[in-house]
């Protein structure tokens, strides 16, 4: 659960905090206000990549910060992060790289993301991306269904099963030709493992190499800028004191003055940030020799070993066992023909078997997620989870690929939902399957962002509903434009957007019941203003939601 979010100099928010309730968080807004900037800076602060656009003009650098409860994260991370009290992230983006934090220790952008797979699931209408990956539909399956032992030994026997093949690999080839793979396995592991690979490091390199290379540029400018700056804040000084002096003679120049003094205090923070900035650009000719170097070894080990570098480290596991199959040949090949036969024939058992309660697991969640449909406006559609079992490509999660099919017209079959539904469609359908897959599913917190586009008034109000009834046991982010839907929410946030100082400024409010009561009057009306119609309409859409 996110406890508080603090937003700097991020896109259109200058500065932000933000204490979210633990139940249902509504943000509203006019169009363009910068809601979904919010729901931005929190996926920036768990990963996701950045681009330049990010910066608010004429800031040095943008930061997201929150601190979370850790109570879904698992054992091993709570202590790789000494997560017992909680765990707080923070994640600054300047022009040329990203730095993290995770409880005061530095992380990676793979660390981030990580953590916030256990954190925040975000649901957008076009971007569902937990529940459309196939892997993640297997597993909140198995979870849904309490398989996750049954799933381990399947995985334990499927790599058992491939260790015994590859022993019988290598007792069946000759004596020349197990030497020459020897010789090529334990050059191409020994060229892997030799470029010791850190997780997340070429993306920090990719980040840090724009900087490095410009770093004469950046230098100069910076320098130039902090010059120019240390003058300008000089010349404050002194002009405070002149309007000090006439602040005695004429009071009404006291407002000056204090907004001189306040310009002056900024000039001064800003020139010593430039100074800092400055002070850290890396100009080392090393330094930049040293990240080509080591983004050329990565582009090189990805065209021999695989698209990315976790692929490249894939390889390197595979090359280990290859390895260790020809280098030990203590058994025969009948032996080893007759282990094989054993462990091939226990793990189509164990297969076969979790297929079989993966089948009634998804027999069960389909009639729950069509019970949560037929309460999202839903009159005749159709829903399936389909467990398919293919025998001969039984992998390490088992020979199930499991789908999700729909239809929302009579007469017309089921097919995968990612290629049918529409984009309305797509979302409340995925709100029935997150309400029912709540108590499997170990996300603490729910990002909706306008997964309300594309339905009505009536519909709106039965989204809200669920989204209130699965805020009952998540914490739910949501933003909107139905005011059927802004009505559930136990917190009510409202998003402006202004100029400030000739740039664009959000800002976030946290409404009151009076205030609340003239943002849903908005919604309902289209106006700026609330009538005193509107008002009546938006207590009656609130005391009906409660």
């Amino acid at each position: 659960m996110l406890k508080k979010l603090v937003i700097k100099n991020f896109a259109v928010i200058e500065e932000l905090t933000l204490e979210p309730s633990a139940g249902f968080n509504v943000f509203t807004g006019e169009t363009g206000a910068g809601k979904s900037i919010i729901i931005s800076a929190l996926g920036f602060l768990l990963g996701e990549r950045s681009g330049s656009d990010i910066l608010r003009p004429g800031a040095a650098c943008a930061e997201v910060e929150g601190e979370f409860r850790a109570e879904n994260l698992p054992p091993a991370m709570k202590e790789r992060w000494n997560a017992k009290d909680g765990i707080k992230i923070r994640r600054q983006a300047d022009p040329g790289r990203t730095r993290a934090w995770v409880n005061g220790a530095a992380a990676t952008l793979a660390q981030l993301s990580e953590l916030g797979g256990y954190l925040v699931d975000f649901h957008g209408q076009n971007e569902h991306q937990s529940l459309l990956k196939p892997e993640a539909r297997r597993d909140l399956l198995d979870r849904y269904g309490k398989l996750e032992k049954e799933a381990a030994a399947v995985h334990s026997a499927w790599e058992e099963t491939r260790r015994l093949e590859e022993a019988l690999n290598a007792v069946s080839m000759s004596e020349s030709e197990r030497g020459r793979l020897l010789d090529l396995y334990k050059f191409q592991l020994g060229e892997i493992d030799s470029a010791n690979i850190k997780e997340g490091e070429e993306e920090e390199l990719e980040a840090l190499w724009p900087r490095l290379k410009n770093a004469d540029k950046l230098s100069t400018l910076s320098r130039e800028a902090h010059a120019m700056l240390e003058d300008s804040a000089g010349e404050a000084e002194k002009a405070l004191e002149k309007l000090k002096g006439l602040a005695v003679v004429d009071q009404s120049a006291e407002a000056l003055a204090a907004r001189l003094a306040s310009a002056a205090i900024e000039l001064k923070d800003l020139s010593g940030e430039l100074r800092s900035y400055a002070k850290d650009i890396n100009s080392d000719p090393g330094e930049v020799d040293r990240c080509l170097s080591r983004l050329d070894k990565f582009k090189t080990l990805k065209k021999k070993y695989g698209a990315d570098l976790p692929a490249v480290l894939a390889r390197a596991e595979e090359l280990r066992v290859k390895l260790g199959s020809l280098e030990d040949l203590t058994l025969d090949r009948s032996e080893i023909e007759k282990k094989l036969s054993a462990a091939a024939a226990k793990l189509e058992k164990l297969a076969s078997a979790l297929h079989d309660k993966r089948e009634a697991a998804a027999k069960k969640l389909s009639a729950e997620v069509l019970r949560e449909a037929a309460g999202l406006g839903f009159k005749e559609v159709k829903f399936s989870v389909d467990a398919a079992y293919d025998e001969a490509n039984i992998s390490s999660f088992g020979g199930d690929s499991v789908e999700y099919l729909f239809t929302a017209n009579p007469g017309y079959p089921l097919r995968p939902l990612r290629y049918t539904a529409s984009g309305g469609e797509l979302a409340r359908i995925m709100l029935a399957l997150k309400t029912v897959l709540s108590r499997a599913d170990r996300i603490g917190a729910q990002v909706f962002d306008e997964v309300d586009a594309g339905v009505g008034a009536v519909t709106g109000r039965l989204v809200g509903r669920k989204l209130a009834k699965l805020a009952a046991d998540k914490q739910i982010f949501c933003i909107t434009h139905l005011p059927q839907v802004a009505a559930f929410g136990t917190e009510h946030f409202f998003v402006e957007k202004a100029v400030k100082n000739g740039v664009a400024a959000a800002t976030v409010a946290r409404l009151d019941a009076a205030a609340r009561e003239r943002e849903i009057a908005r919604m309902l009306g289209g106006k700026k203003r609330s009538t005193d119609l509107g008002l009546k309409h938006a207590r009656e859409l609130i005391a009906e939601s409660g």
